[in-house]
C-alpha cells in the first residue's frame, strides 16, 4: 500500500493532465465553430451576390448596318469568289463606359460582326452569348444571355446592356461574350469588369478598388 505523502502527488498530477486535456479539447472545439461560422457567412455571401446578378435584367439589340450584297460583292473582290459555307469573317466587341463601373451604372457590351454568304446556300444561324462570371471562382457563370444576332449575311450591331445591382461586393466580374454559327463557336471576346464603390471622405470622393482576379 502506497503512503499518503506518494499518493496525493498522483492524483494532483492526474488531475493537471485532466484539467489540460479538457482545455485543449475546449480550444479545438473552439476553433471549429469559429471555421464554421466564417466558411458559412462566406457561402452565405458567395450565394447572396450570385442570386442578385441571376436576378438582373439583360437587354439586346441587333441592327442590321451592311446588305448582304455590299458584304457578299467585298468580300469576292478581295478574294475571287464566295466560300462554299456561310463564313464568319468579323467579330469584334467593346465594352462601355470602360472596364470599372460603380453599382447602378449601366454597362454596355456591343459587337460588330460580318457575315458572307456561302455558295452552298445552307441556311445560317447566328447566335451571340453574354455571360458574366463569378467575382471570386472564376470558372462559375453567374448570368448568361444569347440572342440571335442577325439574318443569313451581312453587317450586324449587336449590343447587351445590363446594370450590376447596388449592394454587390466589389471585385472583377469577367464578362465574356461568344459568337455561334450553326451551332458552332466561331468567335469569342473577354473582358474584365472592375465594379468599384465610391465613397465620401472628408467632403472628397475616393475609389475603392477591387482586388485582382486570381
Amino acid at each position: 500500500m502506497k503512503t499518503p505523502y506518494l499518493i496525493i502527488p498522483t492524483l494532483l498530477a492526474g488531475l493537471g493532465l485532466a484539467s489540460a486535456s479538457h482545455a485543449d479539447f475546449l480550444d479545438r472545439l473552439r476553433d471549429v465553430v469559429s471555421d464554421t461560422a466564417q466558411r458559412t457567412v462566406e457561402q452565405i455571401a458567395a450565394e447572396t451576390t450570385r442570386d442578385m446578378i441571376r436576378g438582373m435584367v439583360i437587354g439586346y439589340t441587333t441592327v442590321q448596318t451592311r446588305s448582304d450584297e455590299e458584304v457578299a460583292e467585298e468580300y469576292s473582290r478581295e478574294q475571287g469568289s464566295l466560300p462554299e459555307n456561310t463564313t464568319v469573317t468579323t467579330y469584334r466587341t467593346r465594352m462601355m463606359p470602360g472596364n470599372a463601373v460603380s453599382p447602378g451604372a449601366e454597362v454596355t457590351v456591343k459587337s460588330y460582326i460580318e457575315v458572307v454568304r456561302g455558295r452552298s446556300g445552307r441556311r445560317a444561324v447566328l447566335e451571340e452569348r453574354l455571360t458574366i462570371w463569378d467575382n471570386e471562382d472564376n470558372t462559375v457563370a453567374l448570368k448568361s444571355m444569347t440572342k440571335e444576332a442577325g439574318e443569313q449575311a451581312g453587317g450586324f450591331t449587336g449590343e447587351f446592356t445590363f446594370s450590376l445591382p447596388e449592394g454587390l461586393p466589389q471585385g472583377i466580374y469577367p464578362v465574356s461574350s461568344d459568337l455561334m454559327l450553326n451551332g458552332e463557336l466561331v468567335g469569342d471576346e473577354r473582358h474584365e469588369l472592375q465594379l468599384v464603390l465610391w465613397r465620401d471622405e472628408q467632403g472628397s470622393s475616393s475609389m475603392q478598388l477591387a482586388r485582382g482576379i486570381r
